[in-house]
């Protein structure tokens, strides 16, 4: 959901104040390497600001049928702790859910930590604050919009983190509304896909949390309650990479230029808000030119954020030129966020490929290095485009927005 995106720059256009979040990326990153080199991982181990964990078991859950369930299923089966973050917790039938959820878990003594963004939750009123805050459930609301302060009105935090006794973690592209209810059957139930992990990497998920939580609360998050001793519970070797816009060194953004630069054979994307920033459309003409087959599939014409699709547009064309092949996603709004490189490597989370998730907001991005993975993930991606069309350079001029529309996205694109 991009209402976060107008309401902040609106703001920011408002009060005269230019935008202050550092910008600077490094183009050459992963040029150097190949992901079949095998120092690729140890090399975008460092580029992601953090070590590889083994040993993780991680379920791929494919729209709202699929993971509330599961994330219900877990919050009933926690028994020390539950720590909780997202962007959009809307009123309905899913926040609804959820809060009975955590209600009952507190009245249990569970020790529950919730943390929700002041503008992606903020119609979420005291039928749902009032029974967790009184039943000791923490919360607290991110970067609250009611301030001069433009930079900290911009900075949403729009990681996706459920996690419970430290053990059992969700993430994904998925916030808690009605909206993502459902199979992805029409327009009312959008497209989207959540991760549930287990094992070590984890605790990297849990130390995600613990940034904002201690920003807000002043106090960490410790002990056997949140961090447990791991087991391995799975095959899969895999990390958390947390960023924000205090990190200069922009992991999230750098690694996902890595992986562009170092493919070799493949890209498969799914990208909900596809804004490419210019260093990203130079690496992605660069990967086709030397061969890399790459296929994106972002939202068509009922995406929610009708800007983002306008400034995208912008830069279709040259990457038609370039022999990529683009797609749009008929059925419904499609939100998901996924990056296969070379059948090896993959990238999903909470971050898009957008100056947003790079620059501005609190984002939280998993990376697995396995082909299995990947293979279980590129299925994904070609059931997606069974619902696709195709965008060419044949039918492009149907498909654009009037050009008005697409100048003015141009013009706040580094926003959006």
């Amino acid at each position: 959901m991009q209402t976060v995106a107008r309401i902040a720059l609106s703001a920011t256009l408002i009060l005269g104040v230019p935008s202050c979040f550092h910008r600077s990326l490094d183009a050459s990153v992963g040029k150097d390497i190949s992901i079949s080199n095998p120092g690729f991982s140890d090399s975008i181990a460092k580029t992601a600001q953090t070590p590889w964990t083994e040993g993780n078991k991680i379920e791929t859950l494919v729209n709202g049928d699929a993971f509330y369930p599961e994330m219900l299923q877990a919050i009933q089966d926690a028994k020390h702790s539950i720590t909780f973050e997202t962007f959009a917790y809307v009123p309905g039938q899913v926040a609804t859910d959820f809060t009975n959820a955590l209600v009952l878990k507190a009245q249990e003594g569970i020790q529950i930590h919730v943390i929700l963004d002041a503008i992606g939750s903020a119609d979420l009123g005291t039928s749902h604050l009032n029974p967790m805050r009184y039943h000791g459930i923490e919360v607290y609301f991110y970067q609250p919009y009611l301030t001069l302060n433009t930079k900290a009105m911009n900075n949403r935090t729009h990681r996706k983190i459920l996690i419970t006794d430290g053990r059992v973690a969700f993430t994904g592209g998925a916030g808690f509304a009605n909206s993502w209810l459902g199979n992805a059957r029409d327009e009312s139930e959008w497209r989207d896909t959540q991760y549930r992990i287990e094992g070590p990497a984890v605790a990297q998920l849990q130390q995600c949390f613990n940034e904002n939580w201690k920003k807000l609360n002043g106090k960490a998050l410790n002990g056997p309650l949140y961090f447990p001793t791991h087991s391995s519970k799975g095959p899969f070797r895999a990390h958390f990479v947390t960023d924000s816009p205090e990190n200069h060194r922009h992991p999230i953004a750098h690694s996902m230029l890595a992986v562009i630069n170092a493919a070799e054979k493949s890209l498969v994307m799914e990208q909900s808000y596809f804004v490419p920033n210019r260093i990203f459309r130079e690496a992605l003409v660069r990967a086709a030119k030397r061969g890399v087959r790459i296929h994106i599939i972002v939202p068509s014409e009922k995406i929610d954020s009708k800007p983002t699709r306008h400034a995208s547009q912008n830069h279709w064309a040259k990457l038609l030129r370039a022999g990529i092949r683009l797609y749009q996603f008929d059925p419904t709004m499609m939100h998901a966020k996924l990056l296969v490189a070379d059948d090896r490597f993959t990238i999903t989370g909470s971050a898009n490929l957008d100056d947003r998730s790079f620059f501005i907001n609190d984002e939280v991005n998993l990376h697995v290095d396995s082909s299995s993975f990947a293979r279980e993930q590129t299925a994904v991606f070609q059931r997606d485009l069974e619902r696709c069309r195709e965008i060419t350079l044949a039918n492009l001029t149907s498909l654009l927005a009037p050009w008005h529309q697409r100048l003015g996205a141009r013009l706040i694109s580094p926003h959006l």
